[in-house]
């Protein structure tokens, strides 16, 4: 599951006093290298060597550094290896940013939050110019959102989470008005760009419902043995149709570098069907599960303990699935008031059915 940025900002004398304590700082950081010595998955990957890592930033702390100094050098030293799933939440509220370590293209172009307002009403604007019915929405939860729409030829289905277990029966259900509402459709666009993962399980859900009967996708994964360079036995996560219908005509998934995790890992089992194209941008690469776990002074952390691989043993981690079709979404879609990847789609569906 993706994590969002920490992003806090401290307001009273009990947070600033705490942030100026000394806990056991070398014991914390020692403690904090060593679990992802033994645990994180893709050093190789990323090309990082973590020994040296720990020569660069160990000199840093000392018997006096206080939290917000060591959780600053932390963060210093995680952000290494540029992994969104690696994240680590003091328990006090913090100027520094200690998440991704990145800017994502979505929001270097919509930095306010009233862009992303006027963003989403260009979507819109986009599909009802081209014959799209106004959009049924099924909001499981603030961050989870689903909706659908169709055309006379194609429909157009947008979530932005794989949702929680709670939601599961409320998902199913949802999906299945969707599919039925696009039985008939030549082609359908699923819109992916604002979803940063969630569960697996979900992913494995949605597939199963855009795949042909007696057709099978599925993904390798394994996890690495702790404090070994060796993995568990390589895993394959098969996924066949299921559920009251599928919907298995022309597929083309929209993609952002925000697109992660669990919205990756749907992209893992649908990129290679003949049936699919994918546009936008490349994926963020961050596949793996996360493992979690505390720091003696109570510190919560998580890092990527596991590989993912497609069908083909490829493993995107770092670097993401690329799109066939790259568009990217900038603010001079704002000024025309279309969304160029949208129409890129629709585009591309109709010289897929024609």
């Amino acid at each position: 599951m993706r994590n969002i940025f920490i992003i806090l900002i401290f307001f009273t004398g009990n947070i600033v006093a705490q942030e100026s304590e000394v806990d056991d700082p070398i014991r914390n950081f020692e403690e904090l290298w060593s679990v992802f010595s033994l645990r994180y998955a893709n050093f190789s990957e990323k090309g990082i060597d973590w020994n040296q890592l720990y020569k660069v930033y160990r000199p840093l702390i000392d018997s006096s550094t206080t939290n917000i100094e060591l959780f600053e050098v932390c963060c210093m030293m995680l952000h290494e290896l540029n992994d969104g799933h690696v994240t680590i939440d003091p328990g006090f509220a913090s100027e520094i940013e200690c998440g991704a370590p990145y800017e994502f293209q979505l929001e270097a172009e919509f930095p306010l939050a009233q862009d992303w307002l006027q963003f989403s009403n260009v979507i819109t604007t986009t599909l009802i110019a081209n014959g799209f019915s106004e959009a049924i929405s099924c909001n499981f939860s603030e961050e989870t959102h689903f909706q659908y729409q169709t055309s006379d030829s194609f429909g157009y289905l947008r979530l932005d989470e794989m949702t929680e277990k709670i939601t599961f029966g409320q998902f199913g259900r949802s999906l299945d008005a969707a599919i039925e509402a696009f039985q008939g459709k030549k082609g359908v666009i699923i819109d992916l760009r604002f979803n940063g993962g969630g569960w697996d399980y979900i992913a494995y859900k949605l597939a199963s419902r855009f795949i042909a009967q007696g057709i099978e996708v599925g993904h390798y994964e394994r996890t690495r043995l702790k404090g070994k360079n060796t993995y568990t036995k390589m895993k394959y996560k098969r996924v066949k149709a299921r559920g009251k219908s599928q919907y298995d005509q022309s597929i083309v998934i929209l993609t952002s570098d925000f697109t992660a995790s669990a919205a990756e890992v749907f992209l893992l089992l649908m990129q290679d069907l003949p049936n699919v194209t994918i546009v936008g941008d490349s994926t963020e690469g961050i596949f793996s599960d996360m493992y979690e776990f505390s720091l003696p002074n109570n510190w919560q952390v998580s890092l990527s303990h596991q590989q993912f691989f497609s069908k083909e043993m490829i493993n995107y981690e770092g670097e993401g699935i690329a799109p066939d079709i790259r568009v990217l979404n900038t603010r001079e879609d704002l000024r025309r008031q279309k969304d160029a990847v949208v129409e890129a789609a629709i585009a591309t569906l109709r010289e897929m059915t024609n």
